[in-house]
């Protein structure tokens, strides 16, 4: 369809052009609007016949005849003056092809389309050629991240999700407008079907397939539901808007119902045992934590200190290095206890692995705290350091390496501060009586599983626990990257990622979260960061996500460096966005796109989640109670 012409009375340039649309009785024949795609078709030698796509970026209407003044606007609507009405579309050019032999090829030349060329709405496939969506759904690399307003998929390169050719993602907009825990459950729903479709015809999305998803709930218990259908979707599920959003779904290829493999994981609620810290979700959800083994093997202790106090006193740096350094150096020693324990005890595995022969050793009667010295809790470990009678050894180092009682009560106060926000709901025992009577079994969270979601709470944590259990999560997902190649992805998300990598400073886990947006794609751990405002984030981490997602957005904020990629008219757009819009850039399109998603089947609230009628709970109910 032949909608106008490009116009002289604007400057084209390759990049970018004007059309003038074709008028009946001062209206548009067609009007377009704002997204629409648009083709047009011409010739310069020695080039031959050329092919530009681009998406309208605005629209605009004006008299034409020069009328200056609302006295002469009056008159010319009484036909006293003459004035003509006309509409200009701004288009920016998505693609540049141009014709041989019946076909288009990439290469062609950047110029500009004469003045004067017919442009043409471009509809249906067209529009995938357009986008270069083409190329990837023939390569079996395209992801479905949304819908356009006419209905058709926009899709992602599967290979800057994956770390290819670049990976991460990330999302920000304005708290409980911008939809962006929606948006992100959207992705790692899509992610999954579509690599479950495609696996047998592309290794990638075997890959992403077998995606391990890692997600962290940081509000309420919203996210301890993503295996319950949503509320609001049953409840709308038969009317016109339930229609239309299947619709949406349909044309995707996505299965619109809750995610199937999910395990949910969250504090223990008190230190006496290991039940979870759960007020609405009773089934399928278990408790985690970790033991003075996991916490100076992997060298978490200096997660438990405010990164800003670490970097700015030195003493006290020099102290968590000293206690971390000094139980390492006891854990190994340990493991070399255990191993002849094993021995003795004919209880020694065939491995060669370190910690599972202490951990076996332990199993089988080895104390670590009593015949390996290594710290119960916090408690113990503010014993050692004060008592020679307790661990002489621990306190000589201590005096030697700090030489200054005041630096001691130091690291002593802020021990005793982080036992009392409940550090010890998350530093497990691991005593021989402890493991016997199941204390600490399984705390370990299990998510190194394909195709499956693991959700873990921290959102009843205060803020430095909640950075603890990100760190010592991300740590150990690194390191069983690091040791191993080939391994399967593994997707991270986690909103208020300005908490944790702030702009300025962030510590110990500000560098681990640079760490993964800069190495991290090496190994297929990737990040999907969410934030109400990216100027609040670490610059780094912003910039090496592949696939930058903005929601509703203030104006105030768009107008930071963070949000340079979007055009003018884009940022005006991202000030008005409902829920259900975003505007997604990524590396191989010439500019950002607005896409739709569709609501989630699956719930996000904690109040969201879809019940059965009260029969059926009764019955659920005596059946786990034993009534």
């Amino acid at each position: 369809m032949t909608i106008g012409v490009v116009t002289g009375t604007n400057s084209s340039s390759p990049y970018n052009f004007s059309v003038r649309l074709h008028q009946e009785n001062n209206r548009p024949l067609h009007m377009v609007q704002i997204d629409d795609v648009v083709k047009v078709v011409f010739s310069y030698r020695p080039y031959g016949k050329i092919v530009y796509y681009g998406i309208v970026t605005d629209v605009n209407a004006q008299w034409d005849f020069g009328l200056t003044s609302g006295y002469e606007e009056e008159i010319a609507l009484k036909g006293l003056l003459p004035a003509y009405p006309v509409y200009i579309a701004t288009v920016t050019t998505t693609r540049m092809l141009k014709i041989e032999e019946n076909k288009l090829l990439p290469e062609a030349p950047q110029v500009p389309p004469p003045p004067g060329t017919e442009v043409m709405l471009a509809e249906g496939e067209e529009i995938d050629i357009a986008l270069g969506f083409d190329d990837l759904i023939k390569q079996k690399v395209a992801v479905p991240i949304g819908t356009f307003k006419n209905g058709r998929p926009a899709y992602a390169d599967v290979r800057y999700i994956l770390g290819e050719n670049g990976a991460h993602i990330n999302i920000s907009g304005q708290s409980g407008v911008a939809s962006k825990t929606s948006y992100a459950t959207f992705l790692i729903k899509s992610f999954l079907d579509t690599g479950r479709k495609l696996k047998e015809h592309s290794e990638l999305m075997g890959y992403l397939s077998r995606s391990r998803f890692i997600i962290f709930n940081v509000k309420g218990e919203g996210l301890l539901f993503l295996d319950k259908w949503s509320k609001d979707w049953k409840n709308l599920e038969k009317e016109e808007q339930g229609k239309h959003w299947k619709k949406m779904y349909e044309s995707m290829g996505i299965e619109p119902k809750p995610f199937e493999k999910v395990v949910f994981y969250a504090p223990r609620r008190s230190k006496e045992n290991m039940k979870p810290w759960s007020n609405k979700r009773y089934d399928n959800i278990f408790s985690y934590g970790w033991d003075c083994i996991d916490i100076f093997k992997m060298g978490l202790f200096e997660l438990m200190f405010d990164p800003e106090e670490l970097e700015l006193n030195q003493n006290l740096q020099l102290a968590v290095t000293t206690v971390q350094e000094f139980f390492y150096e006891r854990l190994e020693r340990a493991i070399e206890i255990a191993n002849e324990f094993c021995r003795k005890n004919s209880c020694l595995p065939s491995t060669t692995d370190e910690e599972i022969i202490l951990r076996t050793a332990i199993a089988n009667g080895f104390d670590v705290v009593a015949q390996a010295q290594l710290p119960e809790g916090i408690d113990d470990l503010i014993k050692r350091m004060f008592s020679k009678e307790s661990d002489k050894e621990f306190s000589d180092k201590i005096e030697q390496e700090l030489r200054g009682k005041s630096t001691v009560m130091a690291m002593v106060r802020r021990l005793k501060s982080i036992k009392n926000i409940g550090m010890d709901l998350v530093w497990i025992p691991t005593s021989f009586l402890s493991a016997k009577t199941g204390v600490n079994q399984d705390h370990r969270i299990n998510w190194d599983h394909p195709g499956q979601i693991t959700v873990v709470d921290i959102s009843k944590l205060r803020p430095r626990i909640q950075s603890f259990v990100v760190g010592a999560v991300l740590i150990e997902v690194m390191r069983s990257r690091e040791e191993k190649t080939d391994q399967d992805p593994v997707f991270i998300f986690l909103d208020e990622l300005n908490k944790y990598a702030p702009r300025h400073g962030g510590g110990p886990l500000g560098n681990l979260f640079r760490d993964i947006a800069e190495r991290g794609r090496s190994f297929r751990v990737i990040m999907i960061g969410a934030e109400q405002t990216a100027s609040e984030v670490d610059y780094r981490i912003v910039t090496q996500s592949s696939t930058t997602v903005v929601g509703r957005q203030k104006g105030a904020e768009l107008e930071k460096p963070e949000y340079a990629h979007l055009t003018i008219e884009q940022k005006e757009r991202a000030a008005l966005l409902q829920q259900g819009e975003v505007i997604v850039d990524q590396p191989f399109m010439r500019i950002p796109i607005t896409v739709n998603f569709p609501l989630p089947a699956w719930c996000t609230r904690e109040d969201g989640y879809y019940t059965l009628n009260e029969d059926k709970i009764r019955q659920i109910e005596d059946k786990l109670y034993g009534r």
